[in-house]
């Protein structure tokens, strides 16, 4: 498995950094690739995103696989349309949160893949960058709805 962590320091409690990863409809308005969630985040429930990748528009289906309020969320990515799940298998991504000193929350994004074929392997030193940038400007995103 592929493993693609980045973490963060907020300046924000860890309860309103909770609720900005666990509503759906925060979740929406601030994370940079998604534009509308329907479904609940809690265990075992799904969800639907409306995404922007690049300029391309997309849907994933995503199903809540760990739920341990308030520290950690993880969802197992079902389909998407923009074609990553055909190179990859098992795709899971979350986050987990730890209160920090001072009301600052240290926040992990975390990425988790098997590659499908040879070429996805050869091509994973750039797979890694982009997830790594992916992340950081979601935790970014997070970071400025949070701290605003």
């Amino acid at each position: 498995m592929e493993q693609i962590r980045d973490e963060m320091v907020v300046r924000a409690p860890s309860d309103r950094v909770w609720k900005a990863i666990q509503d759906p409809a925060e979740h929406a308005s601030w994370h940079p690739m998604i534009t509308k969630i329907a479904g609940k985040h809690a265990l075992g429930q799904t969800r639907k995103c409306d995404v922007v990748i690049g300029k391309k528009s997309g849907v994933t289906e995503e199903r809540c696989i760990v739920c341990e309020e308030p520290h950690r969320i993880t969802w197992s990515i079902e389909q998407d349309s923009a074609g990553f799940s055909r190179m990859v298998s098992d795709w899971q991504a979350g986050f987990s949160i730890e209160p920090e000193s001072h009301g600052a929350t240290r926040v992990t994004a975390q990425s988790l893949f098997e590659p499908k074929r040879w070429v996805v392997r050869l091509m994973m030193p750039m797979v890694r960058r982009k997830f790594h940038q992916t992340q950081r400007a979601i935790l970014r995103g997070l970071q400025e709805r949070v701290e605003g």
